[in-house]
């Protein structure tokens, strides 16, 4: 079991984001890395699967493994190490674009993913200006495809001052059409750093709009911290949040980057180790993770703070100190 001393968490689950490649189709502007980094080898991926249940082992928990890019369809092993990691009973899910039936069935046949994320950014003209022309027809046409095969469809935005204006209409087209719509905020960082995201009495509105929209379209789902601060208000139960406690940077959740750096969130630089020089389970136990998962000193005293801690890469990427600065997003205290 993972134990977090200060704030009391206890996971029992532990997932590893695995971005095998940065190799991919699209050029998506608002992409936090573009780095080209050279993707491990088949054997240095099986290396990396024997130190995840290794860590499982000595903690105590569940294994799961997401796989994602780049494209990791495009990574030349990747069946191989799917079907691995599968086969050692760790739940696996992809973060990806639209693929084939031919290589959707494939996947299937190793193992049914618990999910399979693809990304939308609103309604056509809006999506398509960010992810590249034809991309949403690419979506909507995918979506049915995973749902025939009992695949988990999942579709996620990153919310930004670009699409404000389109999410809650994409909302309702996807009713019915996706298990689970979310969104995450903009993170200003790499080519994200280009974009404007939402002011903060802009983001309060939005939150409003889709609080209620949820009301009545239960494929709209929770992700953001910052909702909770209406839930606490409103007398509601509080969600998960980002990652069922709130920011899990680091604690039920790392990613891991192609060239074997892990980072306590894909979002922002947050490097605390790299997994060709040290094993996961001494990079967890390290000083540098140990400060992601206390976040910011700022959201001390909140009465949601356990559910909430705000989002450390977006306080980053507004060129703040995620350590010591609040999500410039939050209004707990505003």
């Amino acid at each position: 079991m993972l134990v977090h001393a200060r704030l009391g968490h206890r996971a029992t689950a532990f997932t590893l984001q695995w971005h095998l490649t940065h190799a991919c189709e699209l050029d998506c502007r608002h992409c936090y890395d573009r780095q080209k980094l050279v993707a491990p080898t088949r054997e240095q991926a099986l290396a990396i699967l024997d130190q995840l249940e290794a860590f499982c082992a000595a903690r105590d928990v569940d294994g799961s493994v997401c796989f994602s890019g780049g494209n990791p369809f495009l990574y030349k092993p990747f069946f191989d190490v799917y079907a691995s990691a599968a086969a050692r009973g760790f739940r696996v899910s992809i973060l990806g674009n639209p693929v084939s039936d031919e290589l959707l069935d494939r996947l299937v046949a190793i193992a049914k993913p618990g999910y399979f994320q693809v990304s939308l950014e609103g309604l056509r003209d809006v999506n398509d200006d960010i992810r590249g022309e034809g991309f949403y027809d690419r979506v909507m046409a995918f979506l049915p495809r995973l749902r025939a095969r009992g695949i988990r469809a999942v579709v996620m935005t990153t919310l930004g001052a670009h699409n404000r204006d389109d999410v809650i209409g994409l909302s309702r087209v996807l009713r019915g059409r996706a298990d689970r719509f979310a969104y995450n905020r903009l993170a200003q960082v790499g080519s994200g750093a280009a974009l404007d995201h939402l002011d903060r009495e802009g983001y309060g509105r939005f939150m409003i709009d889709w609080l209620l929209a949820s009301a009545d379209n239960p494929t709209l789902g929770a992700k953001d911290n910052l909702l909770n601060i209406f839930k606490h208000e409103l007398g509601m139960k509080l969600g998960g949040g980002c990652t069922g406690f709130g920011c899990g940077a680091a604690f039920n959740f790392v990613a891991l980057l192609p060239n074997g750096e892990v980072h306590a969130c894909r979002k922002f630089p947050s490097a605390i180790g790299n997994a060709y020089e040290r094993t996961l389970l001494e990079i967890y136990d390290s000083l540098g993770a140990e400060r992601y998962r206390q976040g910011s000193t700022a959201c001390d005293g909140c009465p949601i703070r356990k559910r909430c801690g705000g989002c450390m890469a977006v306080t980053h990427g507004a060129g703040l100190d995620p350590f010591t600065d609040r999500d410039p997003h939050c209004f707990m205290w505003a």
